[in-house]
């Protein structure tokens, strides 16, 4: 892993699906799942495990391209469009301009949940059919994002019951591109997504690994 700059004071952006929602803190047109007010008790944006880190610790927000409901791979969710595609947001929001001290990639949730093809790590000569299972895309994702920011720490979350192929996979591609891991353990859920009690957990995890 490598470190460019203390937490402290630090830019950062997020490349993410549901888990980082929050409607009006999201780019127009990406599908938010927060707040929603019906099934869970993540009601204010400073319930989310991100605005929480950028108030303890003075961060600024340059980017936060998150979708509900977005897979990594190109294979995308019946419904939306190729565009919501981890591999097509990532050059849409860290091009290099700009650059983040911190990107945090929190992905792969919808890839597990609807069992896209798992494929395996793939560190070049990728295809566009590639791009259509789970781990190459991935590899992709952290290729970009290391490639065009390189003075960023790229800090790769994974999350709890992901296929453990998937799991597995993630941390073997992280890894090779030299971001910085956090598994998480053990985050209180509802409906599948973190409960505000799971947004403090994640906090806490994150904290753990940056700190």
């Amino acid at each position: 892993m490598r470190f460019n700059k203390p937490l402290s004071g630090a830019s950062f952006g997020i490349l993410g699906d549901s888990y980082s929602t929050f409607r009006g803190y999201i780019p127009q047109g990406n599908s938010a799942y927060y707040p929603y007010k019906d099934v869970d008790d993540v009601l204010e944006v400073e319930h989310t495990w991100w605005h929480q880190l950028m108030t303890r610790h003075g961060l600024t927000l340059t980017v936060n391209d998150s979708y509900s409901g977005a897979t990594v791979c190109t294979n995308t969710r019946e419904g939306q469009p190729f565009s919501s595609a981890f591999t097509e947001r990532a050059k849409r929001s860290f091009s290099g301009e700009n650059q983040p001290d911190y990107i945090f990639l929190f992905g792969c949730t919808n890839d597990s949940w609807l069992e896209r093809s798992i494929g395996e790590p793939k560190f070049e000569g990728r295809t566009e059919e590639d791009l259509m299972q789970v781990l190459p895309a991935y590899c992709f994702c952290l290729e970009y994002l290391t490639t065009h920011n390189p003075n960023a720490t790229v800090v790769a979350v994974v999350n709890t019951g992901l296929h453990e192929e998937i799991h597995a996979g993630m941390v073997c591609a992280a890894k090779h591109y030299g971001a910085t891991i956090v598994e998480l353990a053990d985050i209180d859920k509802q409906h599948g997504h973190p409960s505000a009690l799971g947004m403090r957990q994640i906090v806490a995890q994150i904290e753990d690994v940056l700190l």
